[in-house]
């Protein structure tokens, strides 16, 4: 097997380092999604089960009040940045297993639950602020105390201002797990550095998002199965893009120099 051309060595390779984030074609969201369709062509049967085995902690996490929800958002970026090694080391030749569902265990997990505490205390908090106690009411799911002249229009542009807000930390936490894993960056630098990232890249994101949103409700209208294909797929686009725009050879400029 041989590496992709998206997929080089990291810098722990001694061929390729983290550089500052560079600015991509839009033409090169087709090469991250053929990415994604190549790797998981490669090794179905494994990404299939990661995406089970993280559908069935979702659901178990969901149905325990409180501790449940916590554990969840604490976890999520363990099993990201475990998959994101995962296609790191199937880039490298070796075959992707999923064991690296959990890898994110053995590698940096103390920063990588503090990204998932962050996400869940600033995402918690924007939406509280633009949707009051009614954003408590929908988290306990007892919708029923909901008053009876409830403006359903006023929640609808809480939630559009509550989309716009979250973009932002998005951004943060879209390369933050692969930051982590693969080079130790501390919390806040790979949420700052990814923000960069997207934020240079604006165009490339905005129709990369734009053909995602078909993609989920292909996943959605064949009652979830798509995403077992469709998620796989994003995953391993997310660390295609990672490599094109974070990675650069030796002779080019580091964030060291």
């Amino acid at each position: 097997m041989h590496p992709s051309p998206y997929s080089p060595s990291l810098p722990s390779g001694e061929e390729y380092r983290l550089v500052f984030p560079k600015v991509c074609k839009t033409k090169d969201v087709i090469s991250w999604l053929r990415e994604g369709k190549h790797q998981f062509k490669r090794n179905p049967g494994a990404w299939v089960t990661c995406i089970l085995i993280w559908f069935v902690f979702s659901l178990v996490m969901s149905i325990i009040p409180i501790v449940g929800q916590i554990a969840g958002g604490l976890l999520n970026y363990v099993f990201i940045a475990g998959l994101m090694l995962g296609c790191y080391e199937a880039s490298q030749g070796k075959e992707f297993t999923s064991q690296y569902m959990f890898a994110g265990f053995k590698h940096n997990l103390s920063k990588l639950l503090g990204l998932g505490f962050v996400s869940m205390v600033l995402s918690g908090l924007i939406m509280w602020i633009t949707l009051g106690d009614t954003y408590l009411t929908m988290l306990s799911g007892n919708v029923d105390t909901l008053p009876a002249d409830f403006d359903v229009n006023s929640l609808a542009i809480s939630v559009l201002i509550a989309t716009l807000l979250l973009i932002p930390l998005m951004m943060g936490l879209w390369f933050a797990p692969v930051l982590i894993i693969r080079h130790d960056l501390s919390v806040f630098a790979a949420l700052r550095l990814s923000f960069v990232a997207c934020f240079l890249n604006t165009l490339p994101f905005f129709w990369y998002g734009l053909i995602l949103i078909p993609m989920f409700l292909f996943g959605m209208f064949t009652l979830g199965l798509g995403l077992l294909i469709v998620l796989p797929v994003i995953l391993v686009s997310i660390y295609a893009s990672y490599v094109q725009i974070f990675l650069e050879p030796i002779s080019g400029a580091s964030l060291d120099d």
